[in-house]
């Protein structure tokens, strides 16, 4: 992918770990939402790759941006993310913006 196709992924990326906060999801959603961030998204970022980026963004707006309607009994209704996942944000659009400052060969 081009220069242009990572640029575009990585604002998405950004819009969506800005808003994640205010974001609602499952406990399970969050284990999974974190996973993606410490791994896929992360690895994207660090290898450049567009396409990997955009599927980890993707990912986690599946998981945290449908509404999960009332809570069946004996399940938890959804809630904000956990610590590990606030965490990691902040570290996550430190490394976009580096890497959008980066001079393209």
């Amino acid at each position: 992918m081009n220069d242009d196709a990572l640029d575009r992924a990585t604002e998405d990326a950004q819009t969506v770990l800005t808003l994640l906060p205010d974001m609602e999801a499952s406990a399970q959603e969050w284990v999974q939402v974190e996973l993606i961030l410490s791994t896929a998204m992360q690895t994207a970022i660090d290898q450049r790759d567009a396409s990997a980026l955009i599927t980890a963004t993707r990912d986690v707006k599946d998981l945290t941006g449908a509404y999960h309607g009332p809570a069946r009994i004996g399940e938890q209704p959804p809630g904000p993310p956990p610590q590990p996942v606030l965490e990691r944000i902040p570290k996550l659009m430190e490394k976009i913006g580096r890497l959008q400052s980066t001079p393209r060969a």
